[in-house]
């Protein structure tokens, strides 16, 4: 029995307490991680999303919605739609169609503001 808990203690990992150095205030120096070398990350796949409007109703109306129902979107018929990324809208463009789905014929390519610091 002995031999059997010893052969469990030595397969257990077993936990420290580490001790670690307050950084002290630096600003980080040398080159940006992918300054210049996007052709790391250029195979990354993203999903955009294109926005053709939404609508607000009352959670009454909502239920009430049944197959043909139609619902009046905000976004009108001439306007831009959205393209967004991770939520930001990043250009915007017209709906087209190519063969037998849609598509976004870009109009404007818009500047991206730099994310909030959390």
């Amino acid at each position: 029995m002995q031999e059997n808990n010893r052969q469990q203690s030595a397969n257990t990992p077993s936990a420290q307490i580490v001790n670690l150095q307050e950084l002290p205030d630096q600003s980080p120096s040398g080159p940006r991680l992918l300054e210049g070398n996007l052709s790391i990350i250029s195979g990354v796949k993203v999903k955009i999303e294109v926005v053709v409007g939404s609508a607000e109703m009352t959670v009454s109306d909502l239920f009430a919605l049944k197959s043909g129902s139609v619902v009046s979107l905000d976004q009108r018929r001439d306007a831009p739609l959205s393209v967004r990324l991770d939520g930001r809208t990043i250009a915007q463009g017209t709906l087209v169609v190519i063969g037998d789905s849609f598509g976004i014929c870009i109009s404007e390519v818009l500047p991206i503001a730099a994310p909030k610091a959390e």
